[in-house]
């Protein structure tokens, strides 16, 4: 389930960064006091950020400013373990074009990380 979820981000992340010409962005890890977004996106696809409705354009104009801040993505999927509805994909193009580090969960309270091995770890 949650490997399936980690396998079809990465899948996207590569996709989108073998198309532009850019240097890929730092590796370094965040600052413990940065600012995040917690972003949500249910399997009716709903999308929240910070738990209010939000939708992708204004999501898109939040990443730019927390890009700006150096800040983070903090991001949930209902229903992880079934296909993504359209938005999920949206986000997580929008993510990317704004270069945030993202860190997934498979909580709704964000009270866990999925590491690179697919697996949930607590925080």
């Amino acid at each position: 389930m949650i490997t399936r979820y980690l396998l079809i981000f990465m899948s996207i992340a590569s996709l989108l960064s073998d198309g532009c010409g850019k240097k890929p962005a730092s590796q370094s890890p965040v600052a413990a006091d940065a600012p995040t977004i917690k972003v949500a996106v249910f399997a009716d696809g709903r999308i929240t950020a910070d738990g209010q409705p939000v939708t992708i354009d204004a999501l898109r104009e939040s990443f730019k400013t927390l890009a700006e801040k150096k800040g983070v993505v903090w991001y949930y999927r209902e229903a992880g373990q079934s296909a993504p509805p359209p938005q999920a994909t949206q986000v997580i193009q929008a993510v990317i074009a704004a270069r945030l580090p993202i860190r997934l969960s498979s909580r709704p309270d964000y009270s866990d990380a999925i590491g690179f091995d697919g697996k949930p770890t607590q925080q």
